[in-house]
Parts: C-alpha cells; structure tokens; sequence
C-alpha cells in the first residue's frame, strides 16, 4: 500500500490502546492493524509515543493486554521495516521491551531522522507546550533509575491507577483551544535550537503544520472521534494523512 520507489518513513502515535479494550476501542485497534499491515510497504515506521496507554515492566512478568499490536509489529519487522520508539507519557516505560524484541532505541528518547536530506526531530511532546509543574515533576522521575525502583514497588492496580490519573490531568491540560496551541508552538518553534528542518511532535491530539524562520513545526492528531493521524515521509516529501479518511493513499507523491 506504501510500496514507492523513494524511501519511505511513517510516522504515527496518540492511540492510546488500554489492556482492556472497549467495543469503541477494538474498532480503532482494528484499523491501527490495518495500518501495520501497509506499514510493511515502508521502509522505517517511527512510533511517536502514546500507542499503549500504560506499561510497565515489573521483573518476573508483564501485563497482558497488547499481544495483537506486539504480534503486528513483528510482521512490521520481519518484513524489513526499520523501527523507531520514541516513549510517551503512557508509554515511556516501554522502551527496554521494544528495544530488546524490536532494536529501537533502549531509553525511548527523542531523535534527529534524515529522511532523504529531510533532517526530522522527533519529539513526542508532552511537556513541550505547556508548564505543568506537577507533570514535570512526574515526567523526571519515571525516567530515573530511582523512580523505576519505587514503581516496581508498587501494586500493578495502584500504579496503573496513578500513572492514569496524573498523565491524564497533563493531557487534559495540554488540550487548549487549537489556536492557543499552535500560538504556543509558534512561539517555540522561533525560539528553538538545533540542525533540523522539521520538528515533529504528537501529544497534543491536533494536527497542525507551521513555519517560522525557514523551518517547520507540525503535529499528528489522535485515533479517536473517527480519525486515524499519521504522517509520511517519502522522497524527502512530508505530508499529514488520515488513515481512517484515506486507507488507500496514493502509491507516488503528488507531483
């Protein structure tokens, strides 16, 4: 569905898959596997934080729930696609499993793609838009060795419940009428550093795409409400799709 002579990169996130769907959520699972599926035509695929709305790796076992997505994106895989995970604020705990059963990287941070001359950071955004000092604080911990300690503590029903409550307060917060959000993001984006043309983020459940100075600033939106955002890359082209409107995309960019 993606095959194309350029080299082609997919990106997608935010679809916030829980470990106990709902009808409503088995419906938008089905088309993210239908995505995967088409993904095989690609030549990387980037996972921009959020596809699992919680993880967490305790030492003796892990929770059950997502073996349908793990099993997709091992065809994704062995049909040669290169992986990328960059950890959400649901998923950032993620990072060492998908690397040892994947090769992302181990920590789950964001990166600098070349896309075929296109320099790409690849953010997944929390944080970036909007100070929440609770959040903040949080976002620090989980990604210290302390913080994975006290949380290996915990009962799974209790951290499953607080890491719920408290990334969805930020979410919440993060979700601001559109045009504050890409005023923030204007803002950022002129004052941002670093050898990149495009910085790419998700998080913020809004698609947008900006420019400021030369370079560019854009969003993926969500998989909620009928919509199925992602971006591709092809040809040192990028473009925003919705997979749900467009499942079929066209094979060659528009010229």
């Amino acid at each position: 569905m993606f095959k194309n002579d350029q080299h082609t990169v997919l990106v997608a996130g935010d679809t916030h898959f829980k470990l106990k769907p709902d009808p409503d959520e088995v419906r938008r699972r089905d088309l993210f596997l239908s995505f995967l599926e088409a993904a095989r035509d690609a030549d990387e695929l980037v996972l921009l934080g959020d596809i699992f709305d919680f993880w967490f790796d305790y030492p003796h076992f892990r929770l059950r729930g997502y073996e349908e997505l793990l099993s997709a994106l091992d065809g994704v895989r062995d049909a040669g696609v290169r992986l990328h995970f960059v950890g959400g604020n649901h998923d950032i705990w993620a990072a060492r499993y998908l690397h040892e059963r994947y090769g992302t990287s181990p920590h789950g941070e964001p990166f600098t793609l070349d896309a075929d001359g296109l320099r790409i950071r690849l953010v997944h955004g929390d944080g970036l838009l909007v100070r929440d000092w609770l959040y903040s604080s949080f976002r620090r911990l989980v990604r210290r060795r302390a913080g994975v300690l006290f949380a290996k503590s915990l009962h799974p029903e209790l951290l499953y419940a607080f890491s719920h409550w408290l990334s969805h307060a930020s979410r919440q917060a993060s979700r601001d009428e559109r045009h504050l959000i890409e005023k923030r993001a204007r803002r950022h984006l002129a004052r941002a550093r670093g050898a990149w043309a495009l910085l790419l983020i998700g998080h913020v459940h809004h698609a947008f795409r900006i420019a400021e100075g030369g370079r560019e600033m854009a969003a993926l939106g969500s998989w909620f409400a009928g919509e199925a955002s992602y971006a591709i890359v092809r040809g040192g082209r990028f473009e925003l799709r919705d997979f749900a409107a467009e499942p079929r995309p066209p094979v060659a960019d528009p010229q």
